[in-house]
């Protein structure tokens, strides 16, 4: 449920990209999570439909992909064909949301630790918001109603832990980030918005991971959207750099 008049909700869409892993890591590196946080989704969701529509319209590969899979996934399409979606989207809305970019280096991660991707998963939200989000978001209000909307494929291997649950324990009642948190998982193709998260996600795991030069620009163009202006490294060694053109 969307914002109501007398309510204050803060939205967090949320995806991932790459895998918790100790399998083949020098492949395989790097986990990121895409957080992306607005009180007006409804604003956002309108100028992401837009220009996948202009998408659909000109071209009939995408037209394709979204009458077989309801959705464009980040990792069908080239960041150059990303870029003047994100850049609509920052244009119009850079005062209505902000992004929660979490970068796991495998290197770090213990046996216990990807035992249950879920659970990590969690572990990895609550780390976030009681450190960036807290000191720096401009959403943190300390009051209202947080509300998660995270793509269901991110409970699909383990047990299911109760994010929801684990957050308001953690971070309701004492120097509270909000009055209580909301935790919903869909599908991604019945969300626009966790469907964005998932472009950002593939657009930062592409930078970080693979080094593609393309997505210099279209990272670059989410910097400032950042909060911290910066990446969370959820790593011992906070030495995870991200690839930006050279000044």
């Amino acid at each position: 449920m969307e914002n109501t008049e007398n309510e204050k909700t803060v939205y967090a869409y949320v995806d991932e990209s790459g895998s918790i892993t100790k399998t083949n890591i020098s492949n395989n590196r790097y986990f990121v999570i895409a957080m992306l946080f607005t009180e007006d989704p409804v604003a956002i969701r309108r100028l992401y439909k837009n220009k996948i529509s202009q998408m659909m319209r000109k071209s009939d590969t995408y037209r394709d992909l979204i009458h077989k899979n309801r959705e464009i996934k980040g990792s069908d399409i080239s960041e150059p064909v990303k870029l003047p979606v994100y850049e609509h989207i920052v244009k119009h809305a850079s005062d209505k949301m902000e992004l929660g970019i979490i970068v796991l280096d495998n290197h770090y991660t213990t046996d216990k630790f990807i035992e249950n991707h879920a659970r990590s998963f969690n572990y990895m939200i609550q780390t976030y918001l009681d450190s960036s989000f807290r000191k720096h978001s401009r959403f943190m209000h300390g009051g209202g109603r947080m509300e998660f909307i995270i793509d269901e494929q991110n409970i699909a291997t383990g047990a299911k832990y109760d994010l929801g649950g684990y957050l308001n324990q953690q971070l309701t009642l004492r120097k509270p980030i909000c009055d209580r948190f909301d935790v919903t998982y869909t599908d991604s193709r019945n969300e626009k918005l966790v469907q964005l998260a998932d472009f950002i996600a593939n657009t930062f795991y592409r930078n970080i991971e693979k080094k593609i030069k393309e997505s210099r620009e279209t990272v670059s163009l989410w910097l400032p959207m950042l909060c911290n202006s910066d990446i969370f490294d959820f790593s011992e060694g906070h030495d995870i750099a991200l690839n930006l053109p050279e000044s």
